[in-house]
């Protein structure tokens, strides 16, 4: 009878002791579960359509479309692949698309990068680079690295480029070559 009291005791200690452990686990889990918790995205979704409004006469800004975006919260930034950005203002309708992008700022910056392509289809210009920055609070666009542009009177490539869009003034710099090929009517 002495063998069950202590097997018994000996069992309830042995439960407790488990159950003590796993809240321990529980309150604090390993640090590398914590870091791969905080650096997974909070939202994933697929096939995304996103637009931003003006805050003044409440017309669409931009339109976005991405096959894929991952959102983090940690890091204040969204990860998008195939984005498709279009806008339309005063200069005219503009399509930026790339292999992969980023919104940052809470929208305000919208990173291009791997293949872009930037088109006006008011004007016949196409511009390729490998990051183009679009600023949606100054209306501005940047290109940090070299580019090449195709335009109804030729070609032009930079080492970089600023753009007003609501100028619609374009600054070419670093190495600026163009090449005029002129009508031939």
């Amino acid at each position: 009878m002495k063998r069950q009291g202590l097997l018994s005791a000996s069992g309830i200690l042995l439960l407790g002791l488990i159950v003590l452990m796993t809240l321990h686990e529980w309150d604090n889990p390993l640090e590398e579960d914590r870091e791969a918790f905080l650096n997974a995205p909070m939202i994933i979704a697929d096939r995304i359509v996103a637009k931003a409004y003006d805050e003044e006469d409440g017309r669409v800004q931009y339109r976005l479309v991405a096959d894929h975006l991952e959102q983090y919260e940690r890091d204040a930034l969204t990860t998008l692949t195939e984005p498709v950005l279009r806008m339309d203002n005063s200069n005219g309708l503009w399509t930026i698309q790339s292999r992969r992008g980023e919104v940052r700022d809470s929208g305000d910056l919208i990173v291009f990068t791997d293949q872009v392509e930037a088109r006006s289809e008011s004007n016949g210009v196409t511009l390729d680079t490998e990051e183009l920055q679009y600023h949606n609070d100054t209306n501005r666009v940047v290109s940090p690295g070299e580019l090449a542009m195709r335009h109804r009177d030729g070609r032009t490539r930079a080492g970089a480029m600023e753009s007003d869009l609501t100028s619609g003034e374009m600054t070419l710099k670093q190495g600026v070559v163009s090449e005029f090929t002129g009508s031939t009517e």
